[in-house]
Order: structure tokens, then sequence, then C-alpha cells
């Protein structure tokens, strides 16, 4: 299933079971973290393709979590998504700076998330097989 593990990382568990339930339905691998710590875990083990984040987690947020994916040679090439309830310049501006792929604003729409996840695969995609020519 190449191409379909999404990891999710937020500490609402109602967020996570619905996003959850709508992503597999929709045929993707999904795993679930509720922290920074069990993210380094869970992409430890294995790398997801993209991952969702929110920006708001206990101990370290999500866009020092985000910076620190990209400057590590191994994670440095996975899309992320942030997800906030902080739909706010600063917060957007801070997300891209330190990496992020994209940014949704809570509430969002299934269908919103759904394009993003295949945007960011397609983009990932095409710059793996670019450097590998």
């Amino acid at each position: 299933m190449s191409g379909k593990k999404v990891l999710i990382v937020d500490d609402d568990a109602t967020l996570l079971e619905m996003l959850q339930g709508g992503l597999e339905m929709m045929g993707y691998a999904v795993d679930i973290a509720v922290s920074g710590d069990e993210m380094a875990k869970k992409i430890e083990k294995s790398l997801p393709d993209v991952v969702l984040m929110d920006v708001n987690l206990p101990g370290t947020d999500g866009i020092i979590l985000c910076r620190n994916l990209k400057s590590s040679p191994d994670t440095k090439d996975i899309p992320v998504i942030m997800l906030t309830a902080f739909n706010d310049q600063r917060t957007y501006h801070d997300s891209m700076l330190f990496g992020a792929t994209e940014f949704i604003a809570k509430p969002f729409e299934m269908e919103e998330i759904l394009k993003k996840i295949e945007q960011c695969i397609a983009k990932a995609r095409v710059k793996k097989e670019s450097k590998a020519r």
C-alpha cells in the first residue's frame, strides 16, 4: 500500500476517530499518535507518506515537531499538513516557515483533507522520482 500511509498526530480523541475512519474508508493505512514522543516512536517504526498534525499538542507543539521532522535527513521529505484551530497569519506563517507542506484550519471538511493528502502524495512522488534520475 505504498503512498497511502497517513500518520495523524492530535490529542483530540473525537477528531482522531473521525479522521481515521474517514481515511480508512478511502483506502488509507492510518496510524495515530497523541503527542510528539508517540509520533517519533511511530515514525521510527515505519515512515508515513503524509503526516497530519495539530499545532496545539501536549508537550512540544506541532510547529516545532514539524521543524524537527524537516531537519532530519530520514524524515525531511515527508509532507506535513498542519491542522489547527488557530486560523491566524502568524500560525500559518510559522507553520510554513518550519516546513509544513499544507495548512488547514479547523473546522474543515473531509474532502479538503483528502484533496490535500492526495496533492502531497503526488508532489512527494514527483520529487522522489526526480531525485532518482
